[in-house]
């Protein structure tokens, strides 16, 4: 019994002992997997930056025409368009609006894509065309004031371009479809408070739940905005791929 008793603080000190290694190792341990976090993230975060640069370049070599794209049909909003010249910059931009034209929404609108389908994230396209009158009689509205109301409706991150027929392409970063109607509901009002007997009609198509890919989710959201626009009042349609 003595003996046992005798024993009992050298158990403390190798008790101890082996709570100190254990507390030192599970320190190490934590410090090791905060720094390959901190590393893991460093690289993903170069990954981003380095795709980002790539596409960035791409566009910007398609928009200056140090790499023209080849002689094809390119799908747009107003039609198909044979033989597009990408490196002719002359209607980057609308004259009228000032808004972004055409020719930028066909570059950007696969890139858009790409990045969405990168990410996870949904992106939303929405064909919107205002008019005074359904029947077509009535003069066209003012598409200065037009484009102001749906610039200021929408988010920095949001892309607006006002296509070669008058109607507006608007692309929505990380929306889904109600995302985009509720975007939609927010122009129509704005219109209505801004310009007298104007009718709106809205076709929307989203990636991934409409198509997979730029062309794609243009086909679904212009037949969409054909759609509505057989009404003779306001009506928005949603792609039903």
């Amino acid at each position: 019994m003595i003996g046992l008793v005798s024993e009992i603080p050298s158990l403390g000190l190798i008790a101890a002992a082996i709570a100190a290694i254990l507390a030192a190792v599970v320190v190490w341990v934590n410090g090791n997997y905060d720094s390959q976090n901190e590393r893991l993230r460093k690289v993903e975060n170069e990954l981003t930056r380095l795709q980002s640069t790539a596409m960035t370049d791409s566009i910007t070599k398609r928009i200056t025409g140090e790499k023209p794209a080849p002689i094809n049909t390119i799908r747009t909003p107003g039609g198909d368009l044979t033989g597009l010249n990408i490196s002719d910059t002359s209607d980057l931009a609308d004259p009228v609006t000032g808004l972004l034209g055409e020719r930028y929404f066909v570059i950007t609108l696969e890139a858009r894509v790409a990045a969405a389908r990168r990410h996870l994230r949904p992106l939303a396209l929405i064909l919107l065309e205002a008019v005074h009158d359904p029947t077509g009689t009535a003069p066209a509205i003012d598409a200065t004031i037009a484009a102001d109301v749906v610039r200021e409706t929408l988010r920095d991150a949001d892309t607006l371009c006002r296509l070669h027929n008058g109607r507006y392409a608007i692309l929505l970063e990380d929306t889904p479809e109600n995302g985009a109607i509720w975007t939609v509901e927010r122009i129509r009002r704005r219109l209505g408070e801004q310009i007298d007997d104007v009718t709106v009609w809205a076709g929307i198509a989203c990636y991934p739940a409409n198509g997979f890919d730029g062309p794609e989710v243009l086909d679904q959201a212009r037949e969409a905005l054909d759609q509505a626009s057989e009404w003779r009042q306001d009506r928005t349609e949603v792609a039903d791929k």
